[in-house]
């Protein structure tokens, strides 16, 4: 039988239950902003000389793989690292939601027909369908891929190091997916990666010292 005293040390485990938690109050913000309804929308010139590009959907969706993975494997070999990576998506992704609460926003980027017909627009279709083109500031996906990144490069017990740059590289390509096909603006990337640089400091630096002295 398992000690009591154990299972309080697994207790860091019960940050996962977070992942449905923002899923289910996602969806909910989904209903409320329709992609009809009048919106604040998120456009920068440098968007019109983005050209959409549905190969880059393969990154957007390896976003969900990446974000999976790298929580798992810190959960397994870097318990207070894995702490600091799931603080990091609660604060990002909770601040997500109440923005686009009391902020409705959205975009009108997305192509009214597709250059091409093949597997990849296909997929294209497949996200535009599941997720509606609001609540698009800041980006998740940003937000999300850059932590991955900070949570796999902070932590000391990956042994192979090329993983850390290939993982920044990676997490770069997903950011700009969202642009190329048509998900997000530039300024939602702009936003992602100023969300990150505000909530970096907070964690990494405040909580963290925190957690040394508790």
């Amino acid at each position: 039988m398992i000690k009591k005293d154990k299972l309080r040390d697994y207790r860091y485990v019960l940050l996962v239950l977070y992942v449905p938690l923002y899923f289910v109050c996602f969806f909910l913000i989904e209903k409320l902003v329709p992609s009809t309804a009048d919106y604040w929308v998120s456009y920068c010139p440098l968007d019109d000389m983005i050209p959409f590009s549905e190969y880059f959907i393969i990154f957007y969706y390896i976003w969900y793989a990446l974000l999976f993975a790298v929580g798992i494997y810190l959960m397994i070999v870097d318990a207070p690292e894995f702490k600091r990576y799931m603080y990091c998506i609660i604060i990002g992704f909770s601040f997500c939601v109440v923005f686009c609460l009391l902020f409705p926003n959205g975009q009108n980027l997305r192509p009214e027909t597709f250059p091409r017909d093949n597997v990849f627009t296909d997929m294209v279709r497949a996200i535009y369908a599941a997720d509606t083109n609001t609540n698009v500031i800041p980006s998740v996906h940003v937000i999300g891929a850059i932590f991955a990144a900070f949570g796999l490069c902070s932590t000391k017990k990956l042994k192979h190091r090329w993983l850390k740059p290939a993982v920044i590289v990676l997490a770069a390509l997903i950011s700009i997916a969202t642009c190329f096909v048509k998900q997000h603006s530039i300024l939602d990337v702009f936003a992602g990666i100023a969300l990150s640089a505000i909530i970096y400091p907070i964690v990494y630096i405040f909580i963290k010292n925190r957690m040394k002295n508790s």
